[in-house]
Formats: structure tokens, C-alpha cells, sequence
């Protein structure tokens, strides 16, 4: 069976193998890699947290390795504290995503913002992605019409209330988050061409975000503090 995935952590397997377990495009799944607890046994790559790795595989309920190939690894990202740091929220994230979702675009959004890691502002890139995974858990902000009314005519967003609203239901005019808001959500363009703006403060905010709406404990909040 062939297939590719990022690695999310790995489990001792006997006394000489280990249980790895990756997000696919198809979810999580779980591999055994046997003899990788040997030396010199050439199994590195494959059970290095957060690398991206194609591989093929027994067809069996609990699969075994039979061969691989290091797509992407994450050892330059293990040189910047602030792109570990990164690194770890997005795993977090990706290790509650619910089962029951189309893990397809999920994992095409973690390969990609975790390839430009590399390159690209960290804050950035995680802003970009939580805002992108919030459709994951199902509590994605409304930021198609006004969460008050109804109207189309959106300039605002608050998320205290759940997502945009017209001019007539918000005191406050400017429209440049819900915009940022929308880009990051909606946008398919590259990386680097994504707006800028204050990514300390808009962590702040996806991270109360998540810790109101998403009924799970993520490590947004010990992390960013750290």
C-alpha cells in the first residue's frame, strides 16, 4: 500500500521496533517500523517528528514498513526555538482534529505551511493555519453575512458574537481584521503573498477563539507564553 504523511509521534514496539503514527490525506494512521530501535537501521527518517515521508506498506490492519522516502524533513526547523515552537501548536492542533472530517485539504494545509516554515515569518504561518483549521472543529466564524442580521453588507468582525457584522449592527468602521480575517480563512493564494498585519495581536485573539468555541484543551496559550 502506498502513501505519504507526516510524522506526529512514535510509541516503542517490542523490544526493537516502534509504532509510528502519521496524519495522511486520509487521517491518522498508524505503521510499524520494525527493527527501528537498532542501530544503524537506517529508519531515522521515518520516525523523526515532522517529517514528510511517501512510504509503502503492508495492507493490514496494523501495517507494516517495508519501504520509504524522506520528502521533506524538519531538521533546519529544529534550529529556531520560534519555528518549533510553531511547529508544536500546528502538531497539537492536528493531533485533535476530529476524525470525521474530508482530511484531504487539512493535510495539504499542514504540508504547506509547514514547508514554509523554513522561509516564512513563524507567527505568520500560524496565524494562517489556525484561522484555516478552525473549519476543522466546526466552529469556524461567520464571515459571509452579518451574524446579527443577516446582511451581506459586512465591514466588521467580532468574534466575542461569532463573526462579521453590517455597519448597522457595529459602532466600530474599520474593516481591515475582518478582511485579514477573510484572506486567511478564504485565500488560496502562495504564502508570502498573504497580507501582513499584528500577528502577536491576532494570535491573541485565535487563540480565545479556540479556547471558547473549541471544546477541547489545546497548548495555544501555554505555548505562546513560553
Amino acid at each position: 500500500m502506498k502513501s505519504e504523511g507526516i510524522i506526529l509521534n512514535t510509541i516503542d514496539y517490542k523490544e526493537s521496533s516502534k509504532i509510528v503514527h502519521l496524519y495522511t490525506p486520509f487521517g491518522r494512521i498508524s505503521v510499524k517500523a520494525l527493527g527501528a530501535n537498532k542501530p544503524k537501521n537506517g529508519l531515522l527518517g521515518f520516525t523523526t517528528i515532522g517529517n514528510t515521508v511517501s512510504f509503502v506498506s503492508t495492507d493490514s490492519e496494523l501495517p507494516t514498513l517495508m519501504e520509504y522516502n524522506v520528502e521533506s524533513s524538519i531538521y533546519k526547523i529544529s534550529e529556531d526555538l520560534d519555528r518549533v515552537k510553531v511547529f508544536m501548536i500546528m502538531l497539537d492542533v492536528i493531533n485533535h482534529i476530529p476524525e470525521d472530517n474530508n482530511h484531504y485539504p487539512i493535510y495539504n494545509t499542514f504540508k504547506k505551511v509547514l514547508n514554509d516554515l523554513l522561509t516564512e515569518n513563524p507567527k505568520k504561518l500560524l496565524c494562517i493555519f489556525l484561522v484555516k483549521m478552525l473549519y476543522a472543529f466546526g466552529i469556524a466564524p461567520n464571515l459571509k453575512t452579518c451574524v446579527s442580521c443577516g446582511s451581506s453588507d459586512i465591514s466588521f468582525i467580532d468574534l466575542d458574537k461569532g463573526g462579521a457584522l453590517c455597519k448597522n449592527c457595529s459602532n466600530l468602521a474599520n474593516s481591515d481584521e475582518l478582511y485579514i480575517w477573510k484572506e486567511y480563512y478564504f485565500g488560496k493564494k502562495e504564502i508570502e503573498d498573504f497580507t501582513a498585519c499584528n500577528y502577536d495581536a491576532m494570535l491573541k485573539e485565535i487563540r480565545n477563539y479556540y479556547q471558547r468555541y473549541a471544546s477541547i484543551s489545546l497548548k495555544i496559550h501555554e505555548l505562546m507564553n513560553k
